[in-house]
């Protein structure tokens, strides 16, 4: 799966618009209130419309919280016979996603659409990507090896807070029911942008019992999940199920730690990385060692920068697509880091300001002012507004009676015979 084109109308904050992406890597920026994440929940629509077509999975469909509200103005007689403003707020129908792509290896158009306050989300318009899911949920049913294609969404909140006690596995044979044994089971909660620990730790704690059972012997899948997870995390060597703390630990240069006691940054992406490798695994196990190299699909993560250090941002879009080179990325963030380590403008979506053809011979200073629209991002706001405040006085630069050598405040510079008199400053 691939999405070349997405069309939204009436959409949360957008009343028309039109998206392209780059086939491999995408970058959604825009300041705070321009849609990035209204984008990132349109294209789970789109996606989410395959799951029409396999049994046991939910689709995406739009919510009426997602319809754009619309303000219109009228005016209003008071008593006193005053004409007045008044201003009333309506879900502006029909609320629309519009998308092209190649799906299984065929290009396709399709939509949904909320057209009333009380209706459903139809599929009429997306009988294409229906039939196409419904054939491979039938093929997968009667044992073919087709592939399917990945689609997972991560937003912000993916890593919600859940008690250590989630973090435990005490019987790692226990942890899968037969439906969970399923290659469709690598949907699971594909569209929804919260993240589950708890799932992607008992997955490795079965993995890691049955390569005991089977003499250390590890599959090929998932010693390609371990060494995806490993490869994404700065300074990680190793990452195992320990069967007496019954949790996950990961050896890190200077010592090793339990997936509990992991910093925020370390925990978001180990948990984002593993949970695409293990659907990966689930959903093409046919594909053995090269399932991460081979599995395609389309991956949405808001913010790609959270928690993440600034050395970190500039590394992490490349280990993304070594690890999973045939996955389209769409992204948003604020970071010029991530910016910066872009491969072309064409993987830029910029949802305001002009988009640039060159990034990679970029300063980050370059990027913030030219791209970012931070003016003058070499000093701080404040220092520039003192320096604003000490030029707006007449002759103070050439007379140097102002010093903003000490940042604190803007003073007087001290009068040398002052102090040879014995003054205090």
């Amino acid at each position: 799966m691939r999405i070349d084109r997405l069309s939204v109308c009436n959409f949360k904050g957008f009343e028309s618009r039109e998206f392209m992406f780059h086939p491999e890597f995408n970058l959604i920026v825009g300041t705070n209130g321009t849609g990035k994440t209204s984008a990132l929940d349109a294209l789970s629509v789109a996606v989410g419309s395959w799951f029409l077509g396999v049994r046991g999975t939910d689709s995406r469909h739009i919510r009426g919280s997602e319809v754009l509200l619309g303000d219109f103005e009228h005016e209003e007689i008071g008593d006193d016979g005053e004409r007045h403003v008044g201003v009333q707020w309506e879900r502006v129908y029909p609320c629309e996603v519009k998308a092209h792509g190649w799906v299984q290896g065929q290009e396709i158009n399709w939509s949904r659409s909320l057209n009333t306050p009380n209706g459903r989300t139809t599929y009429g318009e997306a009988t294409d990507i229906k039939r196409i899911a419904t054939e491979a949920d039938q093929a997968i049913r009667e044992g073919k090896d087709i592939p399917l294609p990945l689609i997972s969404y991560y937003g912000t909140g993916r890593l919600w807070q859940e008690p250590r006690d989630a973090f435990l596995v005490s019987d790692p044979m226990k942890v899968a029911a037969k439906e969970d044994q399923s290659r469709l089971s690598g949907y699971l909660n594909s569209v929804d942008p919260r993240l589950s620990v708890t799932q992607l730790t008992r997955w490795i704690a079965r993995q890691s019992w049955m390569a005991y059972q089977q003499q250390n012997r590890v599959t090929p899948v998932f010693r390609a999940v371990k060494e995806a997870m490993v490869s994404c995390i700065e300074d990680a060597q190793d990452l195992y199920f320990d069967a007496n703390l019954g949790e996950v630990v990961v050896a890190i240069s200077g010592g090793t730690q339990p997936f509990s006691n992991l910093s925020d940054g370390q925990r978001c992406m180990l948990a984002m990385v593993g949970d695409i490798a293990q659907k990966a695994s689930k959903l093409n196990p046919q594909l053995g060692s090269k399932v991460l190299e081979q599995t395609q699909g389309v991956v949405l993560i808001d913010e790609l920068d959270l928690h993440l250090h600034p050395r970190w941002q500039r590394r992490v879009i490349e280990d993304l697509r070594r690890t999973f080179p045939r996955l389209q990325f769409i992204c948003t963030t604020h970071s010029p880091f991530l910016i910066q380590s872009l491969r072309s403008g064409e993987e830029l979506i910029m949802l305001d300001g002009q988009p640039t053809a060159e990034l990679a011979n970029l300063s980050i200073d370059e990027i913030a002012e030219g791209i970012q629209g931070v003016a003058n991002p070499e000093v701080s706001q404040r220092y520039e507004e003192m320096k604003g405040l000490v030029d707006s006085f007449p002759g103070t630069r050439e007379s140097g009676c102002f010093s903003l050598t000490d940042t604190s405040l803007v003073s007087p510079a001290p009068n040398p015979d002052a102090l040879a008199a014995g003054g205090k400053l």
